[in-house]
This record gives C-alpha cells, sequence and structure tokens, in this order.
C-alpha cells in the first residue's frame, strides 16, 4: 500500500503537507503536489494529514491507527491566554478527596485525552493502569504504605498510616498509572507529557489530582505492588496520578519563587 493517497481534484499543491512533515518523507513534485519522497521515514505523526485544509490527502500509516475514528475537526480558535493561563496558575495538587465515586466514563474521557500527548518521534509506548474502584486504590495504597513501613523511608507518613490517615494515596477514588519498556528512551518524559494532559482535563471537568510519586517509587521496587497493579513482567512504572473530586474549592492563587532565567 502506498504511504500517501492524494486527490487530484482537492489538492491545491501549497505545499504545507511537505513543509510540516517533520521526518522528510514527502516532498513536492514538478507541479508542487506532494510524494512519498522517503516512506520509511514517517512516523505516523499524523501532521500531513492534520494541516490539509481540503482533506486532499490521506496516508496509510495514519489511518491504519484507528480506521474507526479518522480525522477528528480540530478547534478553530484556541481559548483566550486569560483563561488557559489562569487555570495552569490556579490548579493545585489535591490531596482531600469527597467520598464520591469517578465514573470509568470521565476516565475514559481523560485516557482520550492523554493519548493526544506528544511522544519522542511519535512513538507512543506508554501502558496505562488505571482504577475507579476506590477498594482497589485502598488496597495498593495499603501495599504501599507496608513497603515503607519495611524500608523505613517514611516513618511520619507511616505513623499516619498506622492511626488511619493515609498519606500515600490521600484516600482518592481512582487512580492513573503509566509505565513503559524498560528501554523506552524518553519513557519519562513521555510518560510525565502524558500525567500532565491528564491532570489538565481532570481540572478542567471539575476534578482534582496529584502525583503518586510514592505510589510509583513502591510498584518499581516491590513484587507486592506490581502484582496487584498486574504489571507486566520488567516493565518501568514512571508515574501516577490520584485522582477524585476535591473537597474544597482554592479561592486563591499563592505565589511562586521568582523566575530564574538566563536569557541568551
Amino acid at each position: 500500500m502506498q504511504l500517501i493517497e492524494v486527490d487530484a481534484a482537492k489538492c491545491r499543491k501549497d505545499g504545507l503537507c511537505v513543509r510540516v512533515c517533520p521526518s522528510g518523507a514527502l516532498e513536492a513534485d514538478g507541479d508542487g503536489g506532494p510524494v512519498a519522497a522517503d516512506p520509511a521515514a514517517c512516523n505516523a505523526c499524523g501532521h500531513c494529514v492534520a494541516v490539509c485544509p481540503h482533506g486532499a490527502l490521506a496516508n496509510s500509516r495514519v489511518d491504519a491507527v484507528d480506521p474507526a475514528v479518522g480525522l477528528r475537526e480540530n478547534l478553530r480558535a484556541w481559548p483566550e491566554p486569560a483563561v488557559v493561563d489562569g487555570m495552569l496558575r490556579g490548579r493545585r495538587s489535591i490531596r482531600a478527596y469527597k467520598d464520591k465515586p469517578l465514573p470509568r466514563a470521565v476516565l475514559e474521557e481523560l485516557l482520550d485525552v492523554a493519548r493526544h500527548a506528544p511522544t519522542a518521534s511519535n512513538v507512543q509506548e506508554i501502558r496505562w493502569i488505571v482504577t475507579v474502584d476506590p477498594a482497589k486504590v485502598r488496597e495498593l495504597a495499603a501495599l504501599t504504605a507496608a513497603f515503607f513501613a519495611a524500608n523505613g523511608q517514611r516513618p511520619k507518613y507511616s505513623a499516619m498510616w498506622e492511626r488511619g490517615l493515609d498519606y500515600f494515596l490521600r484516600g482518592a477514588p481512582a487512580l492513573a498509572m503509566v509505565y513503559t519498556e524498560p528501554g523506552a528512551r524518553f519513557g519519562a518524559a513521555d510518560c510525565g507529557i502524558a500525567l500532565t494532559f491528564m491532570e489538565l482535563a481532570a481540572v478542567s471537568r471539575g476534578l482534582g489530582a496529584c502525583w503518586a510519586g510514592l505510589a510509583t517509587a513502591a510498584a518499581n521496587a516491590d513484587p507486592a505492588v506490581r502484582a496487584a497493579l498486574g504489571l507486566p513482567e520488567g516493565q518501568v512504572v514512571q508515574g501516577g496520578l490520584m485522582l477524585g473530586y476535591p473537597k474544597a474549592r482554592y479561592a486563591g492563587v499563592p505565589p511562586r519563587n521568582p523566575v530564574q532565567a538566563r536569557w541568551l
């Protein structure tokens, strides 16, 4: 199958698809239309089909990813900077959640947003383990607490656990953990970006989130936690998010340290 197919009746030969191709897979022919110069270089990023305002180009590698969905229409305008900046500045790491379940459909929406996060060379190698079962989250919190009690690294949190206070997964009703193959070159960065996408999508839905660093550490060191997660053998957990409905709304945005930047 050819890499690209061009609808001659729609193509305006404006060169947009060639200019945005990040891998050099496309080039312009003598008439300015796109041709596949190096099909093997295509990483299925979808830039070529996404940039064409005429719908003139199809890419077999992109189409094969999810034929049932196809190309979604992009927003015609982005939200105002004040809205986006306000959300980014105002989001908080939530560590107190309402006793309210998170619907599975909502977490599925968050996963759909997170899968659009960029990955190095568009490898899309990240995988998820998720639950909206508070009992399962509590089980993972107990295993994490046992792991830290055994190694003595978080004595304060361990003492709080003994008093019935969960400082490991904060009583969150839902949890999303992300993992990669151990050889994923940019696995940590790719997963961090995907988790950030998920967190911001959660905030936009009135949810709260907090990075699950302690559970991540336990998942990479404790066989009991790995078994409870159903983590495939040899995989590396790169991070996680606690998720739920916040108990409190934050009315203010506290100051942060001044920017430290050296301009060139």
